[in-house]
């Protein structure tokens, strides 16, 4: 889907039928947010994706995970087989950080916007320009490869509260969605 000219969906295909979903960026933020919540069981995660994301939520539950799953990937089937990357940020860690560079980068208020499609969110996090958020992704990400000058390693003895993320979390999501995807083949 070319979102240029397609524009962005408001909603997915299940048994032949267009279902309307919730598609602003807040609404896939907190089913992202259970998807990294360890005290919550699969079933309670999947409960959360398909009540958040679905106004209506349909008969056909395997169709409708799958298609959010699908959704929240911005229309791309999850790649279960890509390898395991570090994790680099954290929506619920980073907030103030991405809040500030959507604002600083675009003029966007994130707690003020009355709505920004996911795929819209998506698109323009990944172009952030210059900001704390992405010295912060810099740093974390040479870290990970070892690359890190001698002034950053003293940055990040200083400050690990700032570079530090919870691994646990990144896997307890990678877990989840690699599992949803054995189930859907």
């Amino acid at each position: 889907m070319n979102i240029i000219l397609d524009g962005l969906p408001k909603a997915v295909k299940i048994d032949g039928a267009a279902v309307r979903i919730n598609t602003d960026f807040r609404v896939c933020l907190k089913i992202l947010r259970a998807f990294d919540d360890e005290r919550l069981t699969d079933s309670e995660r999947l409960t959360v994706l398909a009540t958040l994301l679905y106004p209506d939520v349909p008969e056909n539950t395997a169709s409708a995970i799958s298609q959010g799953l699908k959704f929240l990937n911005m229309g791309k089937e999850p790649d279960k087989s890509r390898g395991k990357f570090p994790q680099i940020y954290n929506f619920e860690k980073d907030a103030q950080y991405i809040f500030s560079a959507f604002k600083s980068s675009f003029n966007i208020d994130l707690s003020r916007i009355e709505y920004l499609h996911w795929w819209a969110f998506r698109s323009l996090f990944s172009d952030l320009g210059e900001s704390f958020f992405n010295t912060l992704i810099g740093l974390r990400t040479r870290r990970s490869k070892g690359k890190l000058t001698k002034e950053e390693k003293e940055f990040v003895r200083e400050h690990p509260e700032l570079i530090e993320l919870e691994e646990r979390n990144s896997k307890a999501a990678e877990d989840f969605i690699s599992k949803i995807g054995r189930r859907g083949k």
